[in-house]
């Protein structure tokens, strides 16, 4: 992760270890309410910013306009800006000027936990956590195993939790001794919600852990949802039922795709095209196709 500065009202921030800290994960007296986002719009005004004050700006006096449900794609070729518009959803980097506005709230005045956790992403390269199935999809146990379930179902990923798999467990013999991860006890197998999920989720495949990744975010079903390039290192049938899915799933959530594959965002209400950290074109598919533009060209060399 690109080091970054972050601001604490006018002055820096530093920890101990010589790395810039965070603004604060609660802000009490800015705290929106619990169903903040409810339409997912987002507006984005004279927004730049840098990984570092000596680097150029990534991103460069970005105005956007993104309607509540809206679903849209973003394209460009590397180094365009498309993962630094994810940090700036995020404040992963604080601006350099400029503001994000979700809901009428500006999110430079909102804890970073608050923000966070009412925005599902699902990277590129999946995210999982050894424990559980269970603790994967609901590391905060606020679902009950219905609805975990009803989520399973909707991803239709029944089969990969009807293997069982396991862990050793420390007897209570050896559970004190500081080196008892070396010495496994019995085998304790679990299956369904119970599966294990070794470390990164290394016993699913890619496309197993994808599909895990978005399980997640259906049962969290927040309204914005962001896919960072999340079909790329998957096969085209695993691709096409997350496309269905999140058609189906998130048809009232603002939905913002980096796209890997054109056909990915084919569908999308508007693309916007950025090159350099500037948004050089934002319209229907349709519109600029037409305009034959940067999307154009995009579309004629299907490499970006």
């Amino acid at each position: 992760m690109p080091a970054f500065e972050a601001k604490m009202g006018t002055k820096f921030c530093k920890c101990g270890y010589g790395l810039e800290q965070e603004a604060p994960h609660e802000i009490s007296s800015t705290l929106p309410l619990s169903q903040w986002p409810k339409e997912g719009k987002i507006e984005i005004h004279n927004y730049s910013m840098q990984y570092r004050p000596d680097l150029d700006m990534s991103l460069k006096e970005l105005n956007l306009h993104i309607g509540g449900h809206e679903k849209i794609g973003v394209v460009g070729r590397t180094g365009a800006g498309k993962s630094s518009l994810i940090y700036a959803l995020l404040r992963i980097v604080e601006p350099a000027s400029g503001t994000i506005i979700i809901d009428g709230i500006d999110t430079s005045t909102i804890g970073l936990h608050k923000l966070r956790s009412s925005i599902s992403i699902v990277p590129q390269d999946p995210t999982l956590f050894e424990g559980t199935v269970r603790k994967n999809l609901d590391p905060e146990s606020k679902y009950t195993d219905k609805q975990i379930w009803k989520a399973i179902q909707t991803v239709q990923i029944e089969d990969i939790l009807s293997i069982p798999t396991g862990k050793y467990t420390p007897t209570k013999d050896i559970a004190s001794k500081a080196d008892s991860d070396d010495i496994p006890g019995p085998w304790v197998t679990g299956i369904g919600l119970d599966k294990w999920v070794e470390t990164d989720g290394r016993n699913f495949s890619v496309g197993q852990r994808q599909l895990l990744c978005l399980c997640r975010a259906v049962l969290w079903h927040r309204r914005i949802l962001i896919l960072d390039e999340a079909t790329a290192n998957i096969d085209s049938k695993t691709d096409q039922l997350m496309q269905t899915i999140i058609r189906s799933e998130f048809s009232d959530c603002t939905v913002i795709t980096i796209a890997h594959r054109l056909n990915t965002i084919m569908d999308s209400d508007r693309i916007l095209v950025m090159d350099h950290g500037k948004a050089v074109e934002f319209d229907t598919p349709e519109a600029l196709v037409k305009c034959g533009g940067h999307y154009a060209k995009l579309l004629e060399s299907t490499q970006f």
